[in-house]
Order: structure tokens, then C-alpha cells, then sequence
């Protein structure tokens, strides 16, 4: 049980130093509460967000994309993106980026002509259920007022027939009788709107994403300090003085280790309490589930910032490269840029970094809920890392140790 003692020591040192209180929770609390507050901020004016494919490039189509989406009463209400297919459509929907896609088939123009059934598609994400439902009713503007053109042409079709012939001074009573019956007769229903949902990806509240992103990023901060002080001490010849005991390199190695997971976790476990306290982050339902989605996410943390100490020759150089891999670690893994935002490429490369993963837990934790078994790729993922770490670490540290 020596490395306890080694644990103990290293925490007390911890505790007493009050500029760590600073990294370990008034930092994170802060930044959580600005970047939270900051994305999550929405202008007074409402704007919906709709992605266009015209299939069909016919006149009634062109009617719609530039008479009613294009039109002065709708510019400011809208911001309109036009794709070329149904496919990119679905992706731009699914991914939250636009509220919703109309699909215009091909034919509609030539169906809306002959009087065949057609229809618009409006694909809405249920996340966007706002956005997705003023296109909905716009698009369903346009379809009755066609239904009025296609009847009343009907109508005028029936007039000329059966009279043969208008003569110029009847021309005004003709048509205005053409519209009084467009106006009394019932509506056909050739023309049809056929709205559905998209399953998008779900996504937490900017605050509770940033809650996850920020406790992530200082927790390699803290696990990075840890480390720092195993170099400083090996300067000391401190840790040479402890090997002339009847102390292995192993037990020396291991109390030093569970020392930076201790004040890791404890660091996490504080985050994790005082912003479901404070700022009313959700979590989860399931207590095991975040429990050991925390442990393995501190386990992969603490076997980072051990490896960039053993990689290290002294304090000063952990100290400076300890905080740049922390930064870029994170950013590529998604603490200060949501994931969902990133591009193709970028949300490929960030599933190296365990940051990504536990985000993926975490946020699953929190908008589907679940226990332990829903989380276990992320877990998986993030020990498997772990022991990565931490087997390299523990090599290049054993041989610096005799």
C-alpha cells in the first residue's frame, strides 16, 4: 500500500496550492456559463432556413422558387439555399442545417398542366419543427392558389364551349362569371403538399454541450499540471531519494498515477454537480451511466497528459507543450466546436481524440437518455485509448526511473 501514501501526498500538495482551485473549477465554470449563454443566443427576428430542389425546371416550378420563395414579402423571412439533389437535401436536413427541404418533383409543372395528381414534397427535422412548419404552410399557399388556376381554367374551357363564341362586350361579364365560379366551387386536390419528418442528428442545448466540452478540455489542464509536478520532482532528485527506500519503480509509478486520476476525477465529479446545481445541465437519467462514462472519459485524460510528461525532458517543456496539446486535442475533438457543425473531413479525424467520444456519450446520455449499455462504444473507445496512454507512458517513465 505504499502508493497510497505516495496518492495522499500528492493530493495534499494539490488542495493546499490555491491557484489550482482556480483551473480546477472557477475556469471551467466560467467558460462554461459564456459559451453557453453565447451559442445559445437567438435574434428577436424570426428566419426559416429552407433548402430548394427544383427536379422538375418547369414553369410552375420556377413560379414557386422565384415568385413566392424570391418575393419582397418573404426575403426577410426566409434565407433559401438551392441544392441539386434529393440526396444532399436529406443530409442538409438531418444534420440541422437548414429547417427544411422542398423537393419538387419531376413532371409537377406538366402535371399541374393535364390536371394529374402531384405532389411537393417539405422535408422538416422534428428539431426544426418551427421553421419547417411556416414552409410547410407557404408551400401550401402556393399549391391552393395552382388548384384555383387549374379550376378556373377548367371552368373558362366549359364557358367557351358551350357559348362558342364571346363577343368583346361580354368579355368582362364572361370572366367575371368565370370568377365568381372559381370562387363558390370546392377545390380539387390534383395538387398536394406530402410533408414529412427527417430523424435528424439530436443535439443537447448549447450549455449543456459546452458543460461536457469545457469540463473535457480542463481536465487535460489538470491532469497536465499532475504530471508536471513528476518531472519537477525528478529535477529535485526527489524521486531518487524515495527509489533508495524499499519502494518499487512500480509502486512509485502507480501512487503518482492514481494521484493525477484522484484530483482528475475529483475535478470532473465537481463540474458534473455544480452545473446540474447551478445551471441546471442535464446530465442523464442514468447515475451508473454517467459514472462510468466520467471514469473512463479521466482515465483516457490522466493517460494523455502522462504521455505528453513522459515525452517531456523537463517541467518547463511540459508546461509549454502541455497546454498546446490540450487546445488542439480538444478543438479537433469538439469541446469548443460542436461536432455537428464540423465538416466532413474534420468530424472524420476527430473520432482519433477520446474528447469526441465521450462528447458522443455524454450528449447521448443527455437527449436519449439510457444507461450503461447504450454508452458502451464511447466507453470502449475512450479505455481502449486509456491503456494506449498509459502503457506507453508507463514504458518511458520506467526507464527514466532506474
Amino acid at each position: 500500500m505504499k502508493f497510497w501514501h505516495i496518492t495522499v501526498k500528492d493530493l495534499k500538495v494539490r488542495v493546499r496550492d490555491k491557484s489550482a482551485f482556480v483551473i480546477l473549477l472557477i475556469l471551467p465554470m466560467a467558460m462554461i456559463i459564456v459559451l453557453g449563454t453565447v451559442f445559445n443566443w437567438t435574434g428577436s427576428s424570426f428566419t426559416a432556413n429552407v433548402a430548394v430542389v427544383d427536379l422538375d425546371r418547369g414553369d410552375m416550378a420556377r413560379r414557386l422558387t422565384q415568385d413566392v420563395f424570391a418575393s419582397p414579402q418573404l426575403k426577410d423571412l426566409l434565407v433559401v439555399t438551392t441544392v441539386a439533389t434529393e440526396a444532399e437535401a436529406r443530409s442538409l436536413v438531418e444534420q440541422g442545417k437548414t429547417g427544411a427541404a422542398v423537393i419538387i418533383p419531376a413532371g409537377f409543372s406538366k402535371g399541374v398542366s393535364s390536371g394529374t395528381k402531384v405532389s411537393i414534397i417539405v422535408l422538416g427535422n422534428p428539431e426544426t419543427a418551427t421553421q419547417a412548419g411556416v414552409i410547410r404552410n407557404i408551400v401550401e399557399s402556393f399549391t391552393a392558389e395552382v388548384q384555383r388556376r387549374q379550376l378556373a381554367a377548367s371552368i373558362a374551357a366549359q364557358t367557351l364551349q358551350q357559348s362558342g363564341a364571346v363577343p368583346p362586350q361580354r368579355m368582362q361579364e364572361a370572366v367575371q362569371g368565370v370568377l365568381d365560379e372559381v370562387s363558390t366551387s370546392q377545390q380539387t386536390d390534383t395538387v398536394s403538399v406530402r410533408a414529412t419528418t427527417q430523424e435528424g442528428v439530436k443535439v443537447p442545448r448549447a450549455l449543456d454541450y459546452y458543460a461536457v466540452g469545457m469540463a473535457l478540455l480542463y481536465l487535460i489542464f489538470t491532469a497536465n499540471i499532475g504530471t508536471e509536478g513528476m518531472l519537477e520532482e525528478q529535477r529535485q532528485h526527489t524521486l531518487s531519494r524515495i527509489l533508495a527506500t524499499p519502494t518499487s519503480r512500480v509502486q512509485v509509478l502507480l501512487g503518482k498515477l492514481v494521484g493525477i486520476f484522484a484530483i482528475a476525477a475529483l475535478q470532473f465529479t465537481m463540474i458534473i454537480a455544480l452545473t446540474r446545481l447551478l445551471y441546471r445541465v442535464n446530465w442523464g437519467a442514468s447515475v451508473p451511466a454517467v459514472i462510468v462514462m466520467a471514469a473512463a472519459t479521466v482515465l483516457a485524460g490522466a493517460g494523455l497528459s502522462t504521455l505528453v510528461a513522459a515525452l517531456a525532458r523537463t517541467p518547463e517543456q511540459a508546461g509549454a507543450v502541455g497546454p498546446a496539446v490540450a487546445l488542439i486535442y480538444s478543438l479537433l475533438g469538439g469541446t469548443m466546436w460542436p461536432v455537428y457543425e464540423m465538416p466532413t473531413w474534420m468530424n472524420s479525424l476527430s473520432r482519433l481524440t477520446f474528447t469526441r467520444w465521450s462528447l458522443e456519450g455524454f450528449t447521448s446520455l443527455m437527449v436519449n437518455g439510457g444507461g450503461v449499455s447504450s454508452i458502451m462504444r464511447p466507453v470502449s473507445v475512450c479505455l481502449i485509448m486509456a491503456a494506449a496512454f498509459l502503457l506507453i507512458s508507463v514504458t518511458i517513465l520506467s526507464r527514466n526511473y532506474q
